[in-house]
């Protein structure tokens, strides 16, 4: 996926503007000859001595008027403010003349060099322009997830237009995948590779991970987490794709673990018709990673496609204002002193298919005394343990009343 419109803040010359101290800096270790920078305008933007820098270049004109490279001596620049003896050589990217480059020393002695050095200015500057377009892209994307994720209602016409920029459906059906990195970005400043490179290493691995296509949007929402939404073509298509979350998930991870990203969680939203209500599918995907982040953080994987998750989070799913009332129809129970024996009994039966003998074991107590709490819970709640329909009741009533 890339930006197709609106590259208005780094463009042509005025981006040349922005990133000419930063090429000199990148070039000037390794170059015999100080050089600087000028704008179509004359004035010097980037220099070896920064002092020059806002200062104007007269010669600057003539090379522009020219498009050709020229040479200075001393004689020629009598007279002129600012400039020393060299070559200066119009730089060109994308067939767009963007400024002149000076190169100070005896022209005799830089004219060998000249033509070799201007070219690797223009690869240096060409490398560190697509640099800066890439941080643009990556900047606005976030810009349109967080519009799209965090606001209850969205603009038609500004969804439209963001579609338009980047090339995207716009009616496409997606779910959401969010991945939380915690603050593996800030831990990692003090690392060799810049946060923006990080970023977009991070990027890559997740868009490899889940093998997305051109249509994907993947994108960081903050720095703590990455989001990935992907176009789905059929009901058959999502299915399949939950089916390979765990195993791409995982893949992922070890991916992350190159890059000192250890502590990541992922969690995957049901599927949303369109962009429109996309933020349905992140807020599911969000709660649910949060829910398993407290329920089992080891898992660190979470999917409505996982029936364990399923199970632990159907318990849950029960109005507050229908446990109290289930649980004043238990208050016998609940008001026995033995009620934290009984309880775990009960849900260690539950727990292993409603086997005496296997939950007897697991609770390292005799068979006919789990019998007899069971007979006891019986008559305190007037529901029949040996029935399937009742323990279902009790136990989700019991999972919710006792600290895990």
């Amino acid at each position: 996926m890339e930006m197709t419109l609106e590259r208005r803040d780094v463009n042509g010359i005025e981006g040349f503007v922005h990133g000419a101290q930063k090429v000199v800096k990148a070039v000037s270790n390794i170059l015999p000859f100080p050089i600087s920078l000028s704008d179509t305008n004359g004035c010097i933007i980037g220099s070896t001595d920064p002092s020059r820098i806002g200062k104007q270049h007269e010669p600057s004109g003539e090379v522009l008027t020219k498009n050709t490279l020229l040479s200075f001596d001393e004689d020629k620049i009598k007279g002129m403010p600012n400039v020393h003896p060299g070559i200066a050589a119009p730089l060109k990217l994308n067939q767009q003349t963007v400024g002149v480059l000076g190169i100070i020393g005896p022209p005799e002695e830089v004219k060998p060099y000249a033509m070799l050095i201007k070219q690797y200015v223009e690869m240096t500057w060409h490398e560190t322009f697509h640099r800066q377009l890439k941080e643009l892209e990556s900047k606005t994307l976030e810009t349109f997830m967080q519009y799209i994720l965090l606001n209850e209602t969205t603009s038609q016409v500004k969804l439209e237009e963001y579609c338009r920029m980047f090339g995207i459906s716009l009616n496409a059906e997606r779910f959401c995948i969010v991945i939380h990195i915690g603050d593996s970005l800030i831990s990692n400043i003090q690392q060799t590779i810049p946060i923006d490179q990080l970023k977009m290493r991070l990027l890559d691995c997740t868009r490899k991970a889940y093998q997305c296509g051109d249509d994907t949007i993947c994108s960081f929402l903050n720095t703590e987490k990455i989001i990935l939404l992907k176009k789905i073509d059929s009901e058959m298509t999502y299915w399949e794709a939950l089916e390979a979350f765990t195993f791409q998930s995982e893949k992922l991870l070890e991916m992350f673990d190159v890059y000192h990203v250890t502590d990541a969680s992922i969690a995957a939203g049901s599927l949303a018709q369109t962009l429109s209500n996309v933020n349905e599918s992140y807020q599911e995907a969000e709660a649910l990673r949060q829910f398993g982040q407290r329920w089992n953080p080891a898992r660190k994987i979470y999917t409505y496609h996982n029936w364990d998750m399923v199970k632990e989070l159907l318990r849950f799913q029960l109005p507050a204002s229908f446990h109290e009332k289930v649980q004043f129809r238990l208050k016998h129970l609940f008001n026995d002193e033995r009620f934290p024996e009984l309880a775990k009994s009960f849900i260690a039966y539950c727990e292993n298919n409603m086997t005496i003998s296997q939950a007897a074991n697991d609770l390292f107590i005799h068979r006919n005394t789990l019998i007899y709490r069971l007979q006891k819970i019986n008559t305190l709640t007037s529901l029949n343990t040996g029935s399937f329909d009742d323990c279902v009741v009790l136990y989700l009533i019991l999972k919710n009343a006792i600290p895990e």
